[in-house]
């Protein structure tokens, strides 16, 4: 036991020796380089110096602090800036995904199928509605509408900008739009699908309150919302 306790007394003594002697190295590579932190300021955001003034902080030592808490600053946006490129990438690729599958559909009634049950599983959203506006044959699980202003009518909204719309949606048009299920949908993105709902809408809806948020961005919804107006506008009939 007496042995044991020499032991790590040795193995401390040494341990300290050695951080001495790295002190003493940096201290001699300083001394020779006294231009060093000149040409690496970078270091200096991640130092503390004192110059022994205890009743004020100097110019310098106030410098370096507004450094190290820009660094700071921009380290946190930096990992924003990859946090949102990351979601992007996924989002792309989710897009990608459901382009390829509808691609595959043989007809309409199989494509307005596939695009609300894709949309809800890719997305992860709690359901999605498909609105048309034209003469279309066979197309459910869509709804067909011959007038464009009737959707707007039912939404209370003419889409002045032709820009999806999310929020919050009036117990009417939620229940025209999804049913009995509109009681436990909270936030919705309403696509128009042409300029004011020409060709007709797309509705995306979640549980979840703060899902679809008026601020939020919009661009993979609108590929989304091209994609479907292309599809489903070739099986109209003339």
């Amino acid at each position: 036991m007496k042995f044991s306790n020499s032991q790590a007394l040795e193995e401390g003594k040494i341990s300290r020796l050695n951080q001495l002697m790295e002190e003493a190295q940096v201290k001699n590579y300083l001394a020779n380089n006294p231009d060093f932190l000149l040409k690496n300021p970078q270091l200096l955001t991640h130092m503390e110096l004192n110059h022994g003034c205890e009743a004020a902080t100097s110019l310098v030592e106030r410098q370096i602090k507004v450094l190290r808490e820009r660094n700071q600053t921009m380290q946190g946006q930096l990992i924003e800036m990859l946090h949102a490129a990351h979601n992007n990438e996924k989002l792309l690729i989710q897009c990608n995904h459901f382009m390829l599958e509808l691609l595959q559909a043989k007809d309409l009634k199989s494509l307005c199928f596939n695009i609300r049950a894709l949309l809800k599983k890719d997305f992860n959203i709690d359901d999605a509605a498909l609105v048309l506006v034209g003469n279309y044959h066979q197309a459910e699980p869509a709804q067909v509408y011959d007038d464009a202003s009737e959707i707007r009518a039912l939404l209370k909204c003419q889409f002045p900008d032709s820009q999806p719309l999310c929020g919050r949606l009036e117990m009417e048009p939620k229940k025209a739009l999804f049913g009995e299920l509109s009681k436990n949908l909270e936030s919705f993105a309403l696509i128009p699908l042409g300029e004011e709902c020409k060709h007709g809408l797309l509705a995306l809806a979640s549980s979840d309150v703060s899902r679809f948020a008026p601020e939020m961005g919009t661009l993979f919804i609108e590929l989304i919302a091209n994609l479907v107006t292309h599809l489903t506008k070739s099986y109209e009939s003339s």
